[in-house]
This record gives C-alpha cells, sequence and structure tokens, in this order.
C-alpha cells in the first residue's frame, strides 16, 4: 500500500539455484489505472542480470558484473515503448580499506558519486554529489551514519 491510493502485491520465486521469475500487479487509485508486471533474475557468483516488463509499457534490464573482490561494474537501460522514452547509466562500486565509493553517469548527462567512510566502528561520514549540467541543476550534500 502506497500514498494516493496505491495498492500492489508482487511475489518472485526461485525456479533453479540461479533463476528466479515473479510477477506483480497493482492499482493506482488516484490515477484509476491497473497493471501487471512481470521479472525475472538470474545470477552466479560473479554477475546479476534481472529484467522486467510491465503493462504500463516499461521494460527495465539492469547488469552488475563483480570485476575483483573490491570492484563492481553496473549498467541499466529503462525504455518505456508507449511514450518511447529511453535511458541508460552506467556506474560502478569500488571498496577500499576504510571507504566505499559509488559513481554513475546516465544519457542524460547527469553525473553522481556518493564516498562512505568509516571513521570509527559504528560511525561513517558520507560525501555525495549530483551534476546535471543540462538542467543548471548542481547538490551536494554530507552526513553522518550512527550504529551499523
Amino acid at each position: 500500500m502506497g500514498t494516493g491510493a496505491l495498492f500492489g502485491a508482487n511475489y518472485i520465486q526461485s525456479v533453479t539455484p540461479h533463476l528466479s521469475l515473479g510477477g506483480e500487479v497493482f492499482w493506482a487509485g488516484q490515477h484509476r489505472k491497473s497493471g501487471v508486471g512481470y521479472a525475472a533474475r538470474y545470477n552466479t557468483d560473479k554477475m546479476v542480470a534481472t529484467g522486467q516488463v510491465a503493462s504500463t509499457g516499461m521494460v527495465a534490464l539492469s547488469y552488475v558484473q563483480k570485476v575483483s573482490e573490491k570492484v563492481s561494474l553496473a549498467s541499466d537501460l529503462m525504455y518505456n515503448y508507449m511514450s518511447r522514452e529511453v535511458s541508460t547509466s552506467i556506474g560502478y562500486d569500488y571498496i577500499l580499506r576504510q571507504c566505499r565509493l559509488r559513481g554513475k553517469i546516465d544519457s542524460n548527462g547527469c553525473t553522481s558519486a556518493f564516498l562512505e567512510e568509516r571513521l570509527s566502528m559504528g560511525l561513517n561520514f558520507i560525501l555525495s554529489a549530483e551534476i546535471d549540467h543540462s538542467k543548471k541543476d548542481y547538490k551536494f550534500g554530507f552526513g553522518l551514519t550512527v550504529g551499523e
């Protein structure tokens, strides 16, 4: 359940040790629309690939490859076959001794980065930034998390 009279249910089942299949139904009462979606996930020790298709026109594909114990690379594709809108992004996740660095760039030219550094046990410092030159939108943030 969600805001705006959004109701939904989903189910996913492992069919084999590496393949999971699922589906969802939803009803958005505020817009008086309903939909059905299907999903698949395939994973191994070094990669995860997912795909989703929904009656709303959305098709989503994602792929994550573990390059080493410390580095992962990812990509995704979002396509709406009703509106013909497409967006893609590529990203990385790099784990250092005391910090984790993540970043991505998308097909709209928006670039983002996220740094999480462990200061001590249970205390992390976070820096994040997002730059979208086309919209002239620049964001920067910082924070602390306590208790992890």
